[in-house]
């Protein structure tokens, strides 16, 4: 059988964005126009498929930060992606935080950009008051995801307006079993038993558009395959779509 995942999820990057048609309409606008939006959901419902493909509808081209942690982390990879250069500094990883902020902050007054921070949580104060400062300078969009609106720390005194908020829900019955299709035919798993499988799979993931489709990638590996049925348990297929 020919291995289909060991590109692993960058292969999914060309299935079809399914279920998020508004949402996606609602991001790339609120991107067009500078504005500021909180994107919640569950892991695995798709947030960063969503930034990604709306950050392309909308020809941004975001400074983007991945579970940021402490302020300090934040603010040199933003640093790092506006090519912020200090005069005291050989390296901005090497500056002090007091140092990064007006450098950063500088830089986007001067050039604005969309600042998307992707899965934040537990934000402190200090990384509350920097966020501020930064939702406020003139045409910087800034976009964040996390879990939920409670997961974020600080912050959720940033981000109240419900207006601005997009959450990504479970997708419906239609739209999973097409996303499942997708992903059987991505993924080659056209020898299998497929009527048995996507039933399990289905009732597994409850609308969950990430585990679907990384229950279909882990289908492709030959150590979850005996001839044309699935070893693993539809009871665990949600754990091991976590592991993904």
């Amino acid at each position: 059988m020919k291995n289909a995942i060991e590109a692993g999820p960058s292969a999914e990057a060309d299935l079809p964005l399914i279920g998020r048609r508004d949402e996606l309409d609602e991001l790339s606008a609120a991107l067009r126009g500078r504005c500021p939006r909180l994107i919640v959901g569950p892991p695995g419902a798709g947030k960063t498929r969503l930034i990604r493909e709306a950050t392309r509808a909308a020809s941004a081209a975001p400074i983007t930060v991945e579970r940021p942690g402490p302020l300090h982390n934040l603010l040199v990879e933003c640093a790092e992606g506006l090519n912020c250069r200090s005069r005291r500094f050989a390296a901005v990883d090497r500056a002090p935080t007091i140092a990064l902020k007006p450098l950063v902050l500088g830089s986007l007054r001067e050039t604005p950009r969309c600042v998307v921070i992707e899965d934040l949580a537990d934000a402190d104060p200090r990384m509350y008051r920097f966020l501020q400062e930064l939702y406020y300078v003139p045409g910087v969009c800034l976009i964040i995801s996390a879990r939920s609106r409670g997961s974020l720390g600080f912050v959720r005194k940033l981000l109240w307006d419900p207006r601005e908020e997009i959450f990504l829900g479970p997708l419906g019955r239609s739209e999973s079993q097409s996303l499942f299709d997708a992903a059987a035919d991505r993924f080659e798993l056209r020898d299998l038993d497929l009527e048995d499988f996507r039933r399990k799979v289905l009732a597994a993931a409850r609308g969950n558009p990430g585990q679907i489709v990384s229950m279909c990638r882990f289908a492709a590996r030959a150590e979850y395959r005996a001839g044309g049925h699935i070893k693993f348990l539809p009871l665990r297929m949600d754990v091991l779509a976590s592991m993904s």
